[in-house]
């Protein structure tokens, strides 16, 4: 699996868009026994070292009822046998930020992929749903009474856990709040020199705080990675980081991937950072047929976009499709009657870097920038005029896309705001039948009524128009405790993932109104 598929989007605006107070009474749903579980895992499909990246929002202590975005990463040790037999977190929450280590803790995890995690430290216990989409790594929910997240894991590579491992070109995404508290997507990317120094040279970023864009900057003064001598570096693959100006904890995943949690409390930043390919990049470099999703804040609210269009290889897009949901008003490329033209820059300095705008004739202009992991995948971010949002871009198959190409089964996380974040987190098996062709199980959190959901049945069906590299459908609908459907416009990157925008408008309050999320199929 492409590793920026995993990432998803951070929604970090999105999660900062409801100001309700959660009521929180503590209330749990357990669906009606669903069928026995059918695949090839169990607790033996989960053993190493896996890190993790969550985003999510707590009821602050320090501020009984009103709630606050958070975030975690961490790593920990899972024996194959049920057991976490070690692991160390850093969390961004409310007080401030901690370490903390992992004591006790275990899971479980059944055929089809879908478990438990348990974790404990000094603070207490705090319990998650995952879903494995392989051995390797897996997707996550916080499902406790006043914290709700959203995330994933990746196994650990140990051998990876020094300085010289993190070396070359990296492009990064960190999303959340700055020390004004205001919404902040920062993108870009930097070259590592094997021995903890970052060149300020190459160090390049585009922040954009509250909707305002900064233009291209160069990397302040002070720029640093390091790996813990104390023991937790060679341990759990933890350091620290200078980046973009910004401080930061980060944990190894291995020589290509990192993730970091922002530690300039009270600003709280999370992201991930992704070896870069060591090329010399170009308007040739992006030329292919492009599937994107991107989430964040806009001035009225939360906001998801999704959608696909083709680089020529020469500064020209076309077959441009987008729908966004920007509080529950949506918006859809081409519009009615419309058609829509666009174009792309990739930086003279060959790092990556770019610029995207493609102009609708009823809807107006879109405009975005990109830094390059590769020809096939970016970190993406849009800058129209207050709007926050970020996330990622990759390379589409040529089609055609079909049920019997999409058919099999599939891990699934999705992020929404209704009157508070709901965070979903199941499994989802597609067939080539006519009618409700996917079917599945998810637990979810809502925060905003304090309740957890297990174990929740659902069906419906995934309809695909042809060639089915456009936008297609999907709704689903779940029975217990009550009838509710989730309707999404659903962006095939190919038959392994699918990108999630929720389709619904704003009218009926009880309904997520905004949500997004990814498909990842499972072996």
């Amino acid at each position: 699996m492409n590793a920026s598929t995993q990432r998803f989007t951070l929604f970090a605006a999105i999660l900062l868009a409801s100001v309700t107070a959660a009521c929180n009474s503590g209330t749990t749903v357990v669906g009606p026994p669903p069928p026995p579980p059918m695949g090839n895992f169990s607790n033996a499909s989960l053993k190493g070292q896996y890190a993790f990246s969550m985003t999510g929002t707590e009821l602050c202590g320090l501020n009984p009822g009103f709630p606050s975005f958070f975030t975690r990463a961490g790593s920990f040790t899972a024996d194959g046998n049920g057991h976490i037999s070690g692991g160390l977190e850093d969390v961004n929450v409310c007080a401030g930020v901690f370490t903390l280590q992992f004591t006790n803790s275990t899971y479980s995890i059944g055929a089809d992929g879908r478990g438990k995690l348990t974790l404990k430290n000094s603070t207490g216990t705090t319990n998650y749903s995952i879903t494995l989409t392989s051995a390797t790594q897996g997707v996550v929910a916080q499902t406790d009474v006043n914290s709700t997240a959203t995330g994933s894991f990746q196994r650990q590579n140990p051998a990876a856990f020094s300085n010289p491992a993190i070396a070359g070109g990296y492009v990064f995404d960190f999303a959340g709040i700055n020390v004004r508290l205001n919404p902040e997507s920062v993108i870009g990317r930097f070259t590592a020199d094997g021995a903890g120094g970052i060149n300020t040279n190459t160090g390049l970023f585009d922040s954009n705080e509250a909707g305002t864009p900064s233009n291209q900057q160069l990397f302040p003064a002070g720029a640093f990675y390091q790996i813990d001598t104390n023991g937790d570096g060679t341990n759990f693959g933890r350091g620290t980081a200078n980046i973009a100006g910004h401080n930061f904890a980060f944990y190894i995943v291995d020589g290509t991937r990192l993730k970091l949690l922002g530690t300039n409390f009270p600003a709280a930043l999370s992201g991930e950072a992704f070896a870069q390919q060591n090329m010399s990049f170009s308007d040739a470099s992006v030329n292919s047929g492009l599937a994107f999703l991107i989430g964040g804040s806009s001035s009225t609210g939360p906001i998801a976009t999704a959608g696909r269009f083709t680089a020529d290889g020469a500064g020209k897009v076309s077959e441009i499709f987008l729908d966004e949901n920007n509080n529950g008003g949506l918006t859809l490329l081409p519009s009615q009657g419309g058609t829509v033209t666009g174009t792309y820059t990739v930086d003279a300095n060959g790092l990556g870097g770019g610029t995207a705008t493609w102009t609708d004739s009823n809807a107006g202009t879109f405009s975005f920038i990109f830094y390059l992991i590769s020809p096939t995948q970016a970190v993406f971010q849009e800058t129209d005029g207050g709007i926050t949002s970020d996330g990622t871009f990759l390379t589409q198959t040529a089609g055609p896309i079909s049920p019997a190409s999409l058919a099999g089964d599939f891990a699934f996380v999705w992020t929404g705001v209704s009157s508070d974040e709901e965070d979903f987190v199941g499994q989802m098996k597609l067939t080539s039948a006519s009618g409700n062709n996917a079917s599945g199980i998810m637990d979810f959190n809502e925060f905003r009524t304090g309740t957890q959901f297990f174990d929740i049945q659902f069906k419906g069906p995934l309809t695909i128009t042809a060639p089915g590299t456009g936008p297609n459908t999907l709704s689903v609908t779940t029975n217990f405790p009550s009838a509710r459907t989730f309707d999404f416009t659903a962006y095939a990157v190919d038959s392994n993932a699918v990108f999630l925008v929720g389709a619904e408008a704003g009218t009926d309050p009880n309904r997520v109104r905004v949500i997004a999320g990814s498909l990842s199929r499972q072996p």
